[in-house]
């Protein structure tokens, strides 16, 4: 079955787009492969409109607005997915589904902890109208409505995909927020997962004041100094210290929190170096509070990976919190398991929407809190009444669930047990 996915994170950086083929390897397992995968612009104006809205949570914006901006939206990601398609001589006519996660615009947790609602824009019909192909769309809300946090949703992919009989294993996403998935050594089904805080929200929205889309290859950071009392304030938030199941957003981790710490800290590189050590270091501290197992190795994906400074705090950060005993995980990108980092999340909500299709659950309630796995999402039929194109006969897994997901050709050490 050929599943194209699409996703804009919290970063609002680009449309993300996949194009997967999946198909049955056995009574249990799944087997994809990448047909394509890049990414798109937004278009300018609606990405002024939409960062605006998610700069200042707050916000009042007219329903009319919000109705009309919910229909570009689709039409932007229509326009990103035939893009990508393009430039990679796919015709969308072989599609068999698209899966869209759409642009989170508010992600509302209380202040237990509990999470209230989550809205996702980019309307799916739009989609469907488009491209002339049946989509799975609204994937959080049945989630939350379970008692889950809605997030993070990519936990049963990484689980599938990266666990190993022998070791415990962590999946790191380095998006706008960072989240982590921890899969002990031959138990997928035991994985857990949740947000640790930002990634590059703050990181992003501190260089909005200065007229940047982000800090260039660390730049910035690099050439500043985090402030260490600064730092020990920020990580004092009880908000860290929560225990998983939790998921958080730019409404917590944004531009008023940007602003925040610009009133501490006068010189940007300094406030950059600030908010990549608070990014490293929440993200080490919490999996070494929070995981059931220091992990042997850590899988990273997502923008943040492009990000030097990042990446090289995040190792100084993992060697400082490891377990007395224990080393720092190894650290690996998913490029190495044969997975586009850029394209990890597309991929894995491409992997979510196939399963709805199959009416096979695909959230973790260990990763969410739910009081049960839910099939997410619903179901946008083809457009102009037509059937269903499908391209596996029908016969991907009719029966079981998924219990192993594997890419095909992939020999990548530390990918299910290689």
């Amino acid at each position: 079955m050929r599943v194209a996915g699409l996703i804009s994170g919290t970063s609002l950086d680009a449309i993300d787009v996949a194009i997967v083929e999946f198909l049955p390897a056995g009574d249990d397992t799944l087997e994809l492969a990448v047909m394509a995968a890049g990414e798109e612009p937004w278009p300018d104006d609606l990405r002024r409109r939409v960062s605006g809205w998610l700069a200042d949570p707050s916000a009042a914006v007219p329903l009319r607005e919000l109705a009309a901006t919910d229909m570009e939206v689709g039409h932007a990601f229509a326009d990103a997915l035939v893009a990508v398609a393009g430039r990679n001589t796919i015709d969308v006519e072989c599609l068999d589904l698209v899966v869209s996660h759409g642009q989170t615009v508010h992600h509302h947790v209380d202040a237990n902890g509990t999470a209230i609602a989550s809205l996702q824009i980019g309307q799916p019909a739009v989609l469907a109208e488009r491209l002339g192909c049946q989509v799975v769309a609204d994937l959080r809300p049945r989630d939350i409505a379970a008692g889950g946090q809605g997030a993070p949703l990519v936990a049963l992919f990484d689980a599938l995909l990266f666990t190993d009989p022998e070791h415990d294993v962590a999946v790191l996403n380095l998006g706008g927020i960072a989240n982590l998935t921890v899969v002990p050594a031959g138990r997928a089904d035991a994985a857990v997962a949740w947000d640790t805080g930002p990634a590059n929200a703050v990181l992003d929205a501190l260089a909005r004041r200065i007229g940047r889309d982000h800090d260039a290859d660390g730049a910035l950071a690099m050439a500043g100094t985090a402030d260490e009392s600064l730092l020990d304030d920020l990580l004092a938030d009880p908000w860290f210290a929560m225990p998983p199941p939790k998921s958080t957003g730019r409404e917590r981790f944004g531009d008023a929190y940007a602003a925040r710490l610009v009133e501490r800290v006068p010189a940007a590189p300094d406030q950059f170096a600030t908010a990549t050590a608070l990014s490293a270091r929440s993200i080490a501290r919490s999996l070494g509070e929070h995981a059931p197992a220091w992990p042997a190795r850590l899988w990273t994906g997502g923008g943040g990976t492009r990000n030097p400074a990042l990446m090289r705090a995040l190792g100084d950060a993992l060697r400082a919190a490891a377990p007395p005993g224990a080393s720092a995980p190894e650290l690996l990108g998913v490029d190495d398991a044969g997975i586009p980092s850029g394209s990890k999340e597309a991929i894995a909500f491409a992997f979510l929407g196939h399963e709805t299709l199959h009416g096979r659950t695909s959230s973790l309630a260990g990763a969410t809190g739910a009081r049960h796995p839910s099939v997410l999402g619903a179901i946008w039929p083809a457009g102009h009444g037509q059937g269903a194109r499908r391209h596996d006969g029908g016969e991907a897994l009719p029966g079981g669930l998924v219990r192993h997901l594997r890419v095909r050709g992939a020999q990548a050490r530390g990918v299910n047990g290689s």
